[in-house]
């Protein structure tokens, strides 16, 4: 875990087996206790580019529970940007006033930018339809705690699996636990071919199909609503 030490969370592409199961093994700790000044005295920014009720909100209880003071805007036309300011003068100029940035934002990739713009870690609250890390990083505790492991699990995801961030970042973490999936939604939502190609490529069994079915089989089922 040293390595993870003041790195940014971007993908949970970044992060290995290894890694996954330190975090989860944290987290358990964390459920127990939530209340740890481990913060103390440090400022998080939260930006979020676009709407959020869930994530934004865990993510500021989770930093006032551990004693930080959080700054930042919980929509896009609050900020800036509104006034042409680029997300890399938004990022070099918050990053000089907070410790950690959380952000989400509409754009693919964005994430990944505002870290190498950053001079301090910066969190994926989300990314358009590339990656939700933290969100995977919940799932996958939340299944270990159901099942009782995270190895060969039949896991069946339902809706769109096109736009689906939280789909693509959890495919991507089970990936290293030996799982079957079965992908179940209509032709224009259907999982990315860049997805599916990396299942092919580790070697990973994947069922498509556009109606339920399956269900008896399968340890976790997966459901996704459309996005916008």
């Amino acid at each position: 875990m040293k390595r993870m030490k003041n790195k940014s969370l971007i993908s949970i592409s970044d992060y290995s087996k290894d890694d996954i199961l330190r975090i989860l093994e944290l987290a358990a700790g964390f459920e127990a206790n939530p209340n740890q000044p481990l913060m103390r005295d440090k400022v998080v920014a939260s930006l979020f580019f676009e709407p959020s009720t869930r994530t934004r909100l865990s993510f500021e209880t989770a930093m006032n529970r551990l004693g930080a003071r959080v700054i930042g805007f919980s929509d896009a036309s609050s900020s800036s940007t509104t006034k042409g300011e680029s997300l890399k003068d938004t990022i070099k100029m918050v990053s000089n006033y907070a410790d950690l940035i959380v952000m989400r934002h509409p754009l693919e990739g964005s994430a990944r930018y505002a870290s190498e713009q950053s001079r301090v870690p910066v969190i994926n609250a989300g990314d358009g339809a590339n990656q939700h890390p933290t969100q995977t990083l919940l799932d996958l505790y939340s299944i270990q705690k159901t099942q009782g492991t995270l190895e060969n699990l039949s896991i069946v995801m339902v809706g769109d699996l096109k736009y689906g961030r939280t789909v693509h970042s959890l495919l991507m973490a089970l990936s290293h636990f030996n799982p079957t999936f079965f992908f179940v939604a209509p032709k224009e939502m259907s999982m990315p071919r860049e997805y599916k190609r990396f299942l092919q490529e580790k070697g990973i069994p994947f069922y498509e199909q556009f109606e339920m079915g399956n269900i008896d089989k399968a340890d976790i089922l997966y459901m996704t609503r459309v996005q916008k």
